[in-house]
């Protein structure tokens, strides 16, 4: 049982999402573009990003308890700062801190890789703060799917692989890192979608619009099932493009059927705090998707 209130702000078991991204960009370095690959640069890469992640998980907390959204009817995890674990100002600090240190290791990065590195890290700043902070939150308004898959798929994959190779613009091998970063963020887009299908109920109580309370329970659970889908078929796409044999094709499509009975279950069974499990489980199904198409692509 975990004791430190700060991990409840924190929520550590969603990092591996941040760094998935990450992992298939550096693979794809690897793989594609880079003699000499910097490991300095990778593990900067990776820090930058679990600050961002937490940055956000902090600021969804903080603005979340003091707008009242998380209550005693609140269905997720328990939230440091609408039980009064933590003070909303301690949170704000915590928050603040943390983008800060983003900002700082980001600023190298940003030298490093000039102005598209500097338009990601910016961005990404932002978004980070203006997914749950401001006049008009982006996960209000139906849009935190497309964040997570824009955020957590193709812009980390290109932007990590940019920063270990500098390469100019290359037409044929940029589509090829999008569409490698759009697989992982389809599954990214699958994770917010749960996320939100939980909720669904007390966020449109609480006049939160989410694609969940667009779509509704059942239309919901198929748009996350094709995503999760559409995800794998993407990739195995792309290694038959690449002309890898079919062995490979296997081990990459063996993490899903790991899951399939939650898959199952996603489709017709489990709802609000049952949701829960699931949502740890398309976490570790994005991390795992990942690691596995990172080894098929760096090693065999």
């Amino acid at each position: 049982m975990i004791t430190n209130p700060w991990f409840l702000a924190i929520r550590p078991k969603t990092l591996p999402a941040g760094a998935a991204p990450v992992f298939l960009g550096l693979a794809l370095a690897h793989k594609y573009s880079v003699q000499n690959f910097s490991l300095t640069m990778a593990l900067l890469t990776l820090l930058c990003a679990l600050l961002l992640q937490i940055s956000s998980n902090l600021i969804n907390d903080y603005y979340d308890g003091v707008k009242g959204l998380d209550d005693e009817q609140r269905l997720g995890p328990p939230r440091a700062t609408s039980l009064g674990l933590l003070s909303s100002q301690s949170v704000k600090y915590g928050f603040l801190s943390t983008l800060f240190m983003a900002f700082l290791v980001g600023l190298y990065l940003m030298i490093y890789g000039g102005a598209p590195i500097i338009i990601i890290g910016l961005t990404s700043l932002f978004f980070a703060w203006a997914y749950t902070g401001g006049p008009y939150p982006i996960s209000y308004y139906g849009l935190g799917e497309v964040f997570a898959f824009l955020f957590f798929g193709p812009i980390a994959v290109w932007g990590t692989w940019y920063l270990q190779t500098l390469q100019e613009f290359d037409s044929g091998l940029t589509l090829r890192i999008i569409l490698w970063g759009s697989c992982v963020g389809l599954i990214s887009a699958a994770l917010m979608g749960v996320n939100n299908l939980r909720d669904r109920h007390t966020d449109a109580q609480k006049e939160k619009q989410t694609l969940a309370t667009f779509l509704g329970n059942r239309l919901m659970r198929k748009l996350i099932l094709v995503l999760l889908i559409l995800s794998q078929i993407f990739a195995q796409a792309l290694l038959y493009q690449n002309q890898h044999h079919h062995l490979y094709h296997l081990i990459g499509v063996t993490p899903f059927f790991l899951f399939s009975k939650t898959w199952w279950n996603l489709s017709r069974y489990t709802d609000g705090i049952e949701l829960n499990e699931t949502l740890a489980t398309v976490g570790k199904y994005v991390f795992l998707f990942s690691v596995t198409y990172s080894l098929i692509l760096t090693y065999l």
